[in-house]
């Protein structure tokens, strides 16, 4: 079990501390590196409690980036103007989420942390369907993240030359229905609730309201405010082939965050909507 323990911001972080809650040791720890302070996910339990995944992924994989494989789980609280250091990780976070009322935390190796205390805690765990897969989708579709409620999947057929075929799926009373699709096999143009062939989707998050937001890799972002049944992607918010969304969170009333990474040199913007994906501005740049 971890317990963490908060950084100042601005001051020296404090570490965290670690055994049973009758004996514990502060474990002293310098400033995290730029490198585990990288944003990779984003999740929000309301306009301004947050949890942010960090951590440079290519550290460990890749040799020429020189650097050894760390993150951090980071919270904010007040809408994602500054971040704080919950506590460092031994690999970069690359998902989080507040799901079923707990707060989840995933590595890029698979490895899944819980708290159930708010934060306070964390400790490895298998996390329950459909969070396991991260997705319900039919067979022979792949799931991705989900942020947002349960109750909703976006599922994608293998694709290439930025193009695959998508689905969106809506758990109701009476089972899986699918609200949204474009085919990727011909014939093609048989699609139908606005998403289109190019980008990879990489998550999907929806409101119990009906806002929601898919974000693509060599895509848009895409935004319902119809429970799944019309999606639009707001001009101007993301250069398609350029830009890479990598995180989303929607909350109920039209609130939402966006978090992409730029693609002309790889610095990180955090967006915020209140009017339901209609306007957005930057809360947090990382350069």
């Amino acid at each position: 079990m971890v317990s963490a323990s908060v950084g100042n911001a601005g001051g020296p972080y404090r570490g965290f501390t670690s055994g049973s809650d009758n004996h514990r040791v502060l474990l002293v720890a310098p400033p995290p590196p730029r490198v585990a302070l990288v944003p990779n996910a984003i999740a929000f339990r309301d306009p301004r409690r947050g949890l942010m995944g960090t951590g440079y992924q290519p550290c460990g994989d890749d040799p020429s980036a020189r650097c050894r494989p760390q993150g951090t789980v980071s919270i904010t609280g007040n809408g994602g103007k500054t971040w704080r250091v919950l506590f460092r990780t031994p690999r970069p976070v690359v998902f989080v989420s507040y799901f079923a009322g707990w707060e989840w935390a995933r590595f890029d190796d698979g490895e899944t942390l819980q708290s159930t205390d708010g934060g306070r805690h964390w400790r490895p765990a298998v996390p329950p369907n459909p969070f396991s897969a991260f997705s319900s989708c039919p067979i022979g579709w792949a799931g991705h993240d989900n942020t947002g409620s349960e109750n909703w999947s976006v599922c994608t057929t293998e694709g290439g030359t930025g193009a695959m075929g998508k689905a969106v799926y809506r758990l109701t009373a009476t089972g899986w229905k699918r609200v949204a699709y474009t085919s990727f096999a011909p014939p093609t143009g048989k699609g139908y609730g606005g998403i289109s062939l190019m980008g990879y989707p990489l998550g999907i998050s929806v409101a119990d309201d009906g806002f929601g937001m898919i974000w693509e890799d060599r895509g848009p972002l895409y935004v319902t405010r119809d429970g799944g049944s019309h999606w639009t992607a707001p001009a101007g918010l993301v250069v398609i082939d350029v830009d890479t969304g990598l995180s989303a969170s929607a909350l109920r009333h039209g609130t939402g965050f966006f978090l992409v990474r730029r693609g002309n040199d790889g610095s990180r913007a955090l967006f915020e909507t209140t009017d339901a994906g209609r306007s957005w501005h930057v809360v947090h740049v990382w350069n």
